[in-house]
């Protein structure tokens, strides 16, 4: 319906509510499908990279068990190979250790074997008394010595000899050589001559304390019977192959 005047035209125009519900509806149902939409393409992408994330983190830490599997392993071996070489360096000792008696013990039968031939064979040695050896063994002091002392009768074992015996050890205190006798540094000798009686042969033992800043050279050892007819010398060096102790490795005597 439309009304005039001689001023102004006032139009009036129905509308249709039916159709402006309907847009309204239009647009909330599209505005709901592209919330939905929107949603699924959000949650598919994250399930996406969720499921990447996840399949890295797995591969990741598949291979950290890979590798600490491996340095267990690497331990394993490495801690096996030093006890092995922990048993081969004890077994050397103790085969050294074993070489090294063995050694020493067929010296001693050699030397043992020697004076009982001296005794029993003797044509072809000097007869009469004989310093016929000195040995000397460690402590556990390295300052202090066992020593033996073996005499000795060549050839004629029917009759007894008696007499005494010096011993001396010969040594360097800086460059000054000392002659010291053995009573001085020996706890088991109250003077220097040691007296003997015998058939065939006699052992002296006892002990020596080396002085300290003393360096040993040798062992001089002279023996005299009582009638003074018989005389005997013999001067056993001792050499120090370590630098700084006495070896009772390098006792030696001059046969």
């Amino acid at each position: 319906m439309a009304r005039s005047d001689s001023s102004e035209e006032l139009v009036l125009v129905r509308q249709r509510r039916g159709k402006r519900l309907r847009r309204v509806t239009i647009l909330l149902v599209f505005t709901v499908i592209s919330g939905v939409v929107g949603f699924m393409l959000g949650s598919h992408q994250y399930r996406a990279r969720f499921q990447a994330a996840d399949e890295g983190f797995e591969t990741v830490r598949e291979e950290r068990d890979r590798l600490q599997e491996k340095v267990t392993e690497y331990r394993r071996q490495l801690l096996q190979v030093e006890r092995d070489q922990e048993v081969d360096r004890h077994s050397l000792r103790e085969a050294q250790n074993t070489i090294r008696e063995l050694e020493q013990a067929l010296k001693e039968r050699k030397s043992e074997i020697s004076f009982y031939k001296s005794i029993m064979a003797p044509d072809d040695l000097e007869t009469g008394l004989q310093v016929f050896r000195m040995d000397l063994d460690p402590t556990s002091n390295p300052d202090r010595w066992r020593y033996n002392l073996v005499l000795s009768q060549i050839g004629d074992n029917n009759r007894f000899v008696s007499g005494h015996v010096k011993v001396h050890l010969v040594g360097y205190v800086g460059e000054e050589r000392q002659r010291l006798p053995l009573h001085r540094i020996s706890d088991s000798r109250e003077d220097n001559d040691i007296e003997f009686r015998f058939r065939y042969f006699q052992s002296v033992d006892g002990d020596m304390t080396i002085p300290e800043g003393f360096e040993p050279h040798s062992i001089q050892v002279a023996a005299v019977t009582d009638n003074g007819r018989e005389t005997s010398e013999r001067e056993f060096f001792w050499q120090d192959k370590t630098g700084g102790e006495a070896d009772v490795s390098q006792v030696q005597d001059d046969q």
